[in-house]
């Protein structure tokens, strides 16, 4: 039995770190390497990164903590609030073209807002010793006593269904031309990556839900199989969104490159292409034009 726990926890552990490594490395990718004019990059290689920072904690344990296991968490989930608005403004901005430089977004105000309650609700209910170390303050409030760390995977899970619902009616509206036959548009692949991309995390939020969060509230007891599973679903996922990915560059690279031949041949025949590409569609064309001129 205990060979078999050993087994596990090993498992575990190796799990995180090569799902923390390739999100990571992912990021980086997406953050230097695949560059786009208009900035939402940045906002893809975040959503990876804070993938990357979930995969990582799950190689904390007692013996290798920094800081008390239940406080480094407690400080931890905050960040993960940012998850959602990013997906939200990344889908937002690459549905309406948005190409003004990213900043500060209303989105962003509550994980800054819980992220400073909650260290200032640390602060208050742990003391610091001359060496560094932590102790709880037995005359503060603690966490335990306003119930935070119990409220925020709660509290995170009404955010991350809310913005679903408003991800998933957004791109309702923008919904890619399915009588299309002859022809695939740049809006159409970029209309399937965002549904793929939210599809794919709701489908991971749901499995955490039911196998995490759930059981969590319930009172039983959440063994690092279930804690592995969730995990292993989520590197699957990122594998799949890499190869999807890598595959929807590839088609818009196509169809651009097809666009431009044509329009350097015959010009008429360009006319003709926009009876299949409507004035949106023409007009990022035209910029990509531009840019790869510019580029050369």
């Amino acid at each position: 039995m205990n060979e078999l726990s050993t087994f596990l926890t090993q498992g575990y552990w190796w799990l995180s770190l090569l799902g923390g490594i390739h999100c990571i490395g992912l990021g980086l990718y997406i953050r230097y390497i695949y560059r786009d004019s208009s900035g939402n990059h940045k906002l893809l290689a975040g959503l990876f990164s804070l993938m990357a920072l979930y995969f990582f904690t799950g190689m904390l344990n007692r013996d290798n903590s920094p800081a008390p296991i239940h406080l480094l968490f407690t400080l931890i989930i905050p960040v993960y609030f940012l998850l959602m608005p990013l997906l939200y403004l990344y889908c937002y901005r690459s549905l309406h073209n948005i190409r003004v430089p990213i900043s500060l977004s209303k989105h962003f105000y509550l994980p800054i807002l819980i992220a400073i309650v909650i260290f200032v609700v640390s602060l208050l209910s742990y003391d610091f010793t001359p060496d560094g170390e932590l102790l709880q303050n037995s005359a503060g409030p603690g966490l335990r006593d306003f119930k935070i760390g119990a409220a925020l995977p709660a509290l995170l899970s009404l955010q991350t269904g809310f913005y679903f619902i408003l991800i998933i009616q957004m791109l309702r509206k923008y919904r890619g031309r399915s009588g299309r036959v002859h022809q695939e548009s740049l809006k159409d692949i970029k209309f399937r990556w965002l549904l793929v991309l939210t599809l794919a995390m709701m489908s991971n939020w749901l499995v955490r839900t039911v196998l995490v969060i759930l059981p969590f509230y319930m009172g039983d007891q959440i063994s690092e199989v279930t804690q592995a599973f969730t995990r292993l679903i989520l590197l699957l996922t990122v594998y799949l969104l890499a190869l999807y990915g890598l595959q929807q560059i590839t088609k818009a690279a196509y169809l651009r490159g097809r666009f431009i031949r044509q329009s350097e041949q015959d010009p008429a025949r360009t006319k003709a292409s926009s009876q299949l590409l409507n004035s949106e569609e023409l007009n990022y064309l035209q910029q990509l034009m531009q840019e790869d001129k510019k580029h050369n």
